[in-house]
């Protein structure tokens, strides 16, 4: 009712910049529009008296327009109570479609985290968790309340741009595979094609060294985003604290922890701090423009600080375990990390050690970008120590119960064979042999931990070079940043030596078996061992006995093929019986590894797998453990 008629009219209510629009037409359809009324958000609704036969009456103040002053009421009419209470609450509760953000790669550390800090503004931001498996049971995971799953794979741009648009802001997080270069490229491009008006991209501090593997593969997708034409803010991060509890299992189960760090400090981050700075630039990307920041810690850290706040907050004695450049990189091959990205840590681990300005700075934005303290060691470690404190009782608890259950099962199998059953003395034997084979596993993995650190650091091993006759012993070690098998002319690292390079096309020989030798006048006695031969195809040949089992010379076989760069050499058959105890076994190189941007396959995934508490205790027949599990669940 607009001049003192009633008309029926159909009409559309439309909210948009913070006004409505309310389209009227010519009749009960769409077929012709009549006119348009402009409302502001305070449209002064209010229930109007009904017309005679006209009833759930409402009026509403229309905006300025040629023919009405700011503020004239027009009067309508819903056709039912159930129409009226649709038009009430549309124009009452009324909010703005909402800017998205993206976050490009969600799954990883990064991503994870900078999702969890933006959820606190999904009232005001629509927020995208991007994903390349929106199926995956751990993806779909991050749906919440404003939080969206969608699907965004950067080897497929033409999808991902799909996903993007209408996004304010967009983090991309390089994903740490061998054609990063070419999916951060495409990350950009997608972004601009869907027209994102601000992208945010995570790099790694060492992009200022071209020379190293990472930098290398960074500086293309930085130069795409700066020359995109799409405003950007660039984050160059270093080294995470939490790469450390990739070694949870080993922590657990030993105490410790094994890289190749060393004493050496570096500027390490958490990544929760990282994860809110980039949601604090996202959500005020305005005032990030153009801008290239370095979120490197504030203090320079160590990884005896780990050691010292896992063992105040776990209760038990925690150490770090410095390893051999080679272990590491054997271990993380043999988990399955790709040599390039495994030499591409090493890269970082010695800078690191040479106290490169990009390591050992302090100079950071992070601090002023948060307007806080940054997360420490000590409280990185308090958070997850609960955790780890948790599994630990639940794995013990677990332990001692089937340790009982064996007890109880060996006590009535004595009883039985007493009485002359056949089956219970069976029994008994086969498990007196298992402990009896237990035993010599770990008396093995022992040995092969006591061969590993002579391989790392050095040691006396029989040698035979060139035509001589006999071995001798001698001080042998490897140079893995040479390349070489280096042995000195005495039982000492003193004084001269020689050495044989370590190439794709050195050849080396099965071990065989060679037994004691009495001594001489010449030669010292030679105990049972086992024989290869290391042969470089050009001018030299070395011959190295290890005394012992087959097993410690399969050790040293297995290191120089790795130092090689022989294909996948495989890991030497005890490694796995009980190295995890003291040897960088499975676990060593995890908290070396730069999560920068790397996305390594979880660094939980260089850890040994160990059997989750609930899992030890049900598998067992044991009692099961609830506080341990949901108290790890809630925290880690």
């Amino acid at each position: 009712n607009m001049l003192g008629s009633w008309k029926n009219r159909y009409c559309t209510l439309a909210f948009a910049r913070n006004q409505f629009t309310l389209d009227y037409f010519v009749g009960d359809n769409k077929a012709e529009k009549k006119g348009t009324f402009n409302i502001p958000r305070k449209s002064g609704f209010a229930k109007a008296p009904d017309s005679g036969d006209i009833k759930n009456c409402f009026s509403i103040e229309v905006g300025a327009s040629e023919s009405r002053k700011a503020g004239t009421k027009v009067t309508f009419s819903a056709p039912t109570k159930e129409a009226f209470a649709m038009w009430e609450n549309a124009f009452l509760t009324a909010k703005p479609h909402s800017e998205a953000l993206v976050v490009v790669g969600s799954s990883g550390l990064v991503g994870s985290a900078t999702l969890k800090a933006l959820s606190a503004h999904a009232n005001t931001f629509t927020i995208k968790a991007g994903v390349r498996d929106v199926k995956s049971p751990k993806n779909a995971s991050f749906a919440a309340p404003g939080v969206h799953v969608v699907a965004a794979d950067m080897s497929k741009p033409k999808d991902l741009a799909g996903s993007l648009v209408g996004a304010k802001c967009a983090f991309v997080v390089v994903p740490g595979t061998a054609d990063r270069t070419q999916l951060g490229i495409n990350g950009v491009r997608a972004c601009k094609e869907a027209g994102v008006k601000h992208i945010v991209l995570l790099s790694v501090t060492v992009v200022a060294k071209p020379d190293t593997l990472f930098g290398a593969q960074f500086i293309p997708i930085e130069q795409a985003v700066k020359t995109c034409g799409i405003p950007y803010t660039i984050v160059r991060l270093p080294m995470f604290y939490e790469n450390v509890l990739g070694q949870t299992a080993s922590i657990i189960s030993s105490g410790k922890f094994y890289s190749a760090l060393e004493d050496n400090g570096h500027n390490a981050i958490s990544v929760a701090d990282i994860g809110a700075a980039v949601a604090k630039i996202m959500t005020r990307c305005d005032s990030f423009k153009n801008k290239i920041l370095n979120l490197t810690g504030s203090k320079l850290v160590k990884e005896k600080d780990f050691a010292d706040g896992l063992t105040k907050s776990c209760g038990f004695k925690v150490e770090y375990v410095a390893v051999s450049y080679m272990d590491q990189k054997e271990s993380m091959m043999a988990m399955g990390m790709p040599e390039w990205q495994v030499d591409g840590v090493t890269e970082l681990q010695k800078l690191i050690a040479d106290k490169d300005a990009l390591f050992t700075n302090v100079a950071s934005d992070l601090p002023a970008l948060l307007g806080r303290e940054l997360a420490t060691p000590a409280t990185m470690c308090e958070f997850a120590g609960a955790a780890i404190k948790a599994q630990k009782e639940a794995a013990e608890f677990a332990a001692k119960a089937e340790a009982e259950r064996v007890a109880a099962e060996l006590a009535a199998l004595k009883l039985a064979a007493k009485n002359g059953d056949k089956e219970a003395i069976a029994k008994i034997a086969a498990m007196e042999k298992e402990k009896k084979d237990k035993a010599a596993a770990e008396l093995l993995a022992k040995q092969i931990a006591a061969t590993k650190q002579t391989i790392n650091n050095g040691g006396l091993v029989l040698k035979k070079f060139g035509d001589e006759a006999a071995y001798r012993p001698r001080f042998v070690w490897i140079d893995d940043d040479k390349k070489e098998l280096c042995w000195s002319k005495t039982e000492t690292k003193d004084g001269s030596f020689k050495s044989i390079k370590l190439a794709t096309s050195t050849v080396i020989s099965e071990p065989k078996a060679d037994g004691a030798k009495p001594a001489t006048m010449l030669v010292k006695a030679e105990a049972d061992g086992f024989t290869f031969n290391v042969d470089s195809k050009s001018d030299k040949t070395v011959d190295l006995k290890i005394e012992g089992t087959k097993e410690l010379a399969e050790a040293w076989i297995h290191a120089l093929h790795v130092i090689c760069g022989h294909p996948k050499p495989a890991a030497p058959a005890a490694a796995g019986a009980g190295a995890a105890a003291g040897l960088v076994g499975a676990a060593a190189g995890a908290a070396g590894a730069a999560a920068s941007g790397m996305s390594m396959p979880g660094a939980s995934s260089l850890a040994p797998k160990a059997p989750t508490a609930a899992g030890v205790a049900s598998s067992m027949g044991a009692p099961r453990v609830p506080s341990a599990t949901s108290a790890a669940k809630s925290v880690l």
